[in-house]
């Protein structure tokens, strides 16, 4: 590495705009939040330091991408790339303040009298003394304009102009304001990208999955990092929130037997096709996986998931296993439903996580193994208790053993009588969760917001099913609907206990009847 000249605020906001700043493929994405960029612009102000750049001029040595900002983005440059190791996310910030197209609600505002930066609110919005920093930075709103705005509003007087004045000088100045350079050239990828991954070690620090995404990238530059992002946008197309660091949590378990990213050296020497292999059993392992606990769990999305870890012993089975027979299925339905209630991974998932891989094994894929260890586990049989759900609510891990327990039971919208699932064409179909004692009357009465969110209070609803309810009474609306509509979701059918006086017997009793279904679930 070698020190470069340094770059001013100005000149990067140029270089952006003509296509010339890239970054590689092993860079994250764009993560800084809006007080952050506001918390930069606030440094560059007052000169403090806001750390350096780290350049690489790369010629045709790696995969590159565009910053997350729409200055440059699909331009290619006359000149040779410059690519950012270190410092994405302080130009990136810098293109959202200088780009006019960024939407008002993601600015930065600025207020002449206390030389304070927020980002934009409506309260602060309105007041005359906070003024946009991208309109005036880009030159959409001159000095002397904002003075004269400002002393019709009575904010600017013969007293104070010069100050004021001053004030939009210094913040006209950030575009002065200069960064160090550090530059590489240095063609060798594997030589940079441990560059890389030991320079972003530090500061926002990278998780270890994000640098064994960084090695992959070296090691398969242009034909790995891609798929994997479009695989986590397909998961999120299914309903399932699973990011990059998860998948990459996956392919290790599938290449490797074993889930922790640390001591991965022998991995990563493999030839890049054995990589590559790997990758493509895990890819379709995930989705064998997700058709799994959809179609056979008949979960509809990682909303009603409690642990993202049981998957993964889930993916390692479809990696290695092209047929499951019937009793098979049952075993590893059992097992993916026990480990997600009883919290198999609460404690220390990786450690359990590498336990339950061990038990698997290689190739043959011992199922039976998997289901002993969860036993040993949890030290018994167990069931769930009226008890375990006082004051559970939807982020419980036996939430989805209620969803489960009303989908089989054949619960239907309360009112058009179509049955409950995730996909639906309407809209107004989608699924929300409906308080069956509507949470106004509960309010009222100072019922605290545990008892009053508790998933016994909690039913399965249309979402047009659910405005048409809003804040009826119960005992007004819960007769008007068909009784085996009621029932499929285990609401109580003795009509006294819809009574908001009522409540704390109402809990009691369908807390009764949710266990005797959930535990049903559990041993089907």
């Amino acid at each position: 590495m070698s020190i470069a000249n340094p770059i001013t605020v100005e000149d990067s906001i140029v270089m952006l705009k003509s296509g010339r700043i890239k970054i590689p493929e092993l860079q994250r994405s764009y993560v800084w939040k809006r007080p952050q960029v506001a918390k930069l612009l606030d440094s560059l102000y007052n000169e403090y330091p806001c750390g350096g750049l780290l350049l690489w001029f790369s010629g045709e040595a790696a995969t590159l991408k565009d910053l997350s900002t729409n200055l440059g983005k699909g331009i290619k440059s006359d000149f040779e790339e410059t690519v950012v190791l270190d410092g994405q996310q302080r130009l990136t910030s810098l293109a959202h303040i200088f780009d006019p197209a960024t939407p008002r609600q993601d600015r930065v505002l600025f207020n002449i009298e206390t030389e304070a930066f927020e980002v934009y609110s409506p309260r602060n919005a309105s007041d005359s003394r906070w003024l946009d920093c991208t309109r005036f930075l880009v030159g959409e709103e001159q000095e002397l304009q904002i003075l004269r705005r400002l002393r019709e509003a009575g904010i600017v007087t013969d007293s104070n102009e010069q100050t004021f004045l001053d004030r939009l000088k210094r913040l006209s100045a950030v575009k002065k304001r200069e960064f160090p350079v550090e530059s590489i050239k240095d063609t060798d990828l594997e030589v940079v990208t441990e560059i890389f991954i030991r320079v972003n070690s530090g500061g926002t620090r990278l998780r270890e999955a994000e640098l064994a995404l960084a090695k992959m990238a070296w090691k398969l530059p242009g034909s790995l990092v891609g798929p994997l992002g479009t695989a986590v946008e397909e998961c999120v197309v299914r309903g399932f929130e699973l990011d990059s660091r998860f998948i990459m949590r996956a392919l290790i378990s599938v290449a490797t037997g074993q889930a922790r990213f640390r001591d991965l050296k022998a991995f990563w020497s493999q030839p890049a096709s054995i990589i590559q292999a790997a990758w493509v059993r895990t890819e379709k392992a995930l989705k064998h996986s997700l058709d799994f606990v959809e179609g056979n769990v008949g979960l509809p999305s990682s909303d009603f998931l409690p642990s993202q870890y049981a998957l993964i012993p889930l993916i390692k089975v479809f990696a290695d296993r092209d047929t499951l027979s019937q009793n098979d299925e049952r075993t590893l339905r059992r097992w993916f439903l026990k480990a997600s209630a009883f919290s198999h991974y609460a404690g220390s998932p990786e450690t359990v996580l590498n336990q339950d891989l061990n038990v698997l094994g290689e190739g043959s894929i011992d199922l039976q193994a998997l289901d002993a260890q969860l036993k040993r586990s949890l030290r018994s049989n167990p069931v769930i208790k009226a008890d375990d759900l006082e004051r559970a609510g939807s982020n419980s891990p036996y939430f989805h053993l209620a969803f489960l327990a009303a989908v089989n039971n054949g619960a239907k919208d309360w009112f058009n009588g179509i049955a409950l699932k995730r996909r639906n064409f309407s809209d107004d179909q989608n699924i929300e969760l409906h308080h069956i004692i509507p949470q106004k009357w509960l309010d009222e009465r100072n019922v605290e917001p545990y008892r009053r969110d508790e998933m016994a209070n909690l039913a399965f609803l249309g979402a047009k099913a659910n405005r048409r309810i809003l804040a009826s009474r119960p005992e007004t609306y819960l007769p008007n609907i068909d009784a085996d509509r009621l029932r499929a979701q285990y609401v109580p059918m003795d009509s006294a206990l819809w009574d908001v006086d009522r409540y704390e017997d109402f809990l009691a009793e369908r807390r009764r009847l949710l266990t005797q279904a959930m535990n049903a679930v559990l041993e089907e």
